[in-house]
């Protein structure tokens, strides 16, 4: 349910197709552009997309979910989720546990802990992993929380470097956002120097 839902919106926010061509530089420039030979061009079309539905406000200043909620026909349990998705969790986490049907989250920018229900074997997620990803409420089982698709991975050997930057930006009041895109680029700048090991491009913008 909540996939189709997300799917949704996703269609309902694409139906501006300027809006989705505009949102599109602007995701480039905060986050780096990437191309479709890129190793990274998947994993950051889904993120794109999130970002465009759920958290990037048009020209009235609303939220695509937002306005998805007000001029779109939906059942109560589907606005519940759209309600859900419209006040989703992006962060970076560190992955703790792994457990039966579920996975047990650091939240290093909000310094929270989570323990997200997820039947999925989810490809690359292992203990102690640095990741990206959204969390939104299950309507359905309150108060377990779940995964959206969207998922970006960074470099495990530059965990060290982004746990201190992650630490420095909570101290310093950076906004989640700025602190995502700023290590989104860093990703992007350890692919194009893949002769740099991560850990020094990231241990160089911490410093």
């Amino acid at each position: 349910m909540l996939s189709q839902i997300l799917d949704k919106l996703i269609a309902f926010a694409a139906r501006d197709e300027a809006a989705l061509v505009k949102a599109r530089e602007e995701w480039s420039e905060l986050a780096g552009k990437v191309f479709d030979d890129d190793f990274l061009y998947e994993e950051r079309t889904t993120a794109f997309l999130e970002w465009f539905a759920l958290e990037r406000p048009g020209d009235d200043g609303r939220l695509p979910a937002e306005r998805f909620l007000a001029e779109d026909r939906i059942t109560d349990l589907d606005g519940k989720w759209a309600h859900a998705l419209s006040r989703s969790h992006r962060s970076l986490f560190e992955v703790r546990e792994l457990k039966d049907g579920a996975i047990l989250v650091d939240d290093l920018l909000a310094g929270n802990a989570f323990e997200v229900v997820e039947r999925r074997k989810l490809p690359g997620i292992a203990e102690g992993q640095l990741l990206e990803a959204r969390l939104v409420a299950n309507v359905v089982t309150p108060p377990d929380m779940l995964f959206t698709r969207a998922f970006q991975f960074h470099p495990q050997e530059a965990a060290p470097a982004m746990r201190k930057l992650a630490q420095r930006a909570r101290a310093d009041g950076e906004t989640r956002a700025e602190t995502l895109f700023r290590l989104l680029r860093l990703r992007l700048k350890a692919l194009r120097y893949g002769h740099v090991a991560a850990a020094k491009i990231y241990a160089e913008a911490e410093s």
